[in-house]
């Protein structure tokens, strides 16, 4: 059987209610069925094979590691994928219409594309980044605007993620170092679709980040496998991302609303610094 064009990695944890959501909107990124592979992670202990829809293939790394995290989660994932690319999708999100018609051309040109960061919260888009219309994505969006972004790569530049908290966002500001420190965005988004289960909606979530970032922080700056052969400038700047989130994340503790999700407050923020702009 011929490889799939496209892997889609999902790692799964009591994902009954919103897995087969995820994969709907799957079914709507442009390709032919037969070119894209998903790869569901049970992270739970779970077999979710008998939840899955007709259609796409489909590959299920064995299960048996119960609670080990998104990281390990989406390791196993990666080791199982066949496609000559590699995507993601968290099993709670979706990605827009389109979204491989988009996105993969640029990966295929450029090694890696990004797409845009929706964020829903109650049924509605609160956020959508990176702000305004450009159409190329830099290591300092991901520390200014707090947000995770989600790329498509070649098989080639895929990396092990780490164990951490917000080892997504590692991932992803590595991938960007190592291609420059820039990559095209492309116009279609990743829905994130915020929930009270949602790791930014937890109570102790800006604690437990804030630890996180101290060390992806300490493992960058020692040279971890992800940053190998980056200049000391790219090495800075990626560095510099955690920093810039700490700050925000520092920010939320200190001046959130009670209540108010972190996107909320990130999408005030940045209404408040355009407000300032424009004036």
């Amino acid at each position: 059987m011929a490889r799939p064009t496209v892997s889609v990695i999902i790692p799964a944890y009591r994902a009954e209610a919103s897995l087969p959501g995820a994969v709907a909107s799957i079914g709507t990124c442009g390709l032919p069925p037969e070119d894209v592979e998903i790869v569901v992670a049970s992270d739970d202990g779970q077999d979710y094979r008998p939840l899955m829809p007709q259609g796409p293939r489909y590959a299920f790394p064995p299960v048996g590691a119960v609670q080990s995290g998104a990281g390990p989660a989406r390791n196993r994932a990666l080791a199982e994928a066949r496609g000559h690319y590699i995507a993601f999708l968290d099993a709670d999100d979706s990605w827009e219409p389109d979204y491989l018609t988009f996105l993969l051309p640029l990966a295929q040109r450029h090694g890696a594309a990004f797409g845009r960061t929706a964020v829903i919260e109650g049924g509605k888009e609160i956020l959508r980044l990176p702000p305004g219309p450009g159409d190329v994505l830099r290591l300092e969006d991901l520390g200014r605007t707090g947000a995770s972004f989600h790329p498509v790569l070649a098989r080639r530049l895929a990396r092990a993620f780490t164990t951490h908290l917000s080892q997504d966002v590692r991932h992803a500001a590595e991938l960007l170092a190592r291609v420059g420190g820039t990559a095209p965005l492309g116009r279609a988004a990743y829905r994130l679709h915020l929930s009270g289960g949602s790791a930014t909606g937890s109570g102790d979530f800006a604690a437990r980040v804030a630890r996180a970032y101290d060390s992806h922080l300490a493992e960058i700056e020692a040279g971890s496998p992800g940053t190998a052969g980056l200049t000391p400038r790219l090495r800075a700047r990626l560095a510099e991302v955690f920093r810039d989130k700490a700050r925000l994340n520092a920010a939320y503790s200190r001046d959130a609303a009670p209540g108010q999700s972190f996107y909320a407050f990130i999408a005030a923020r940045l209404a408040a610094e355009a407000g300032r702009g424009r004036g």
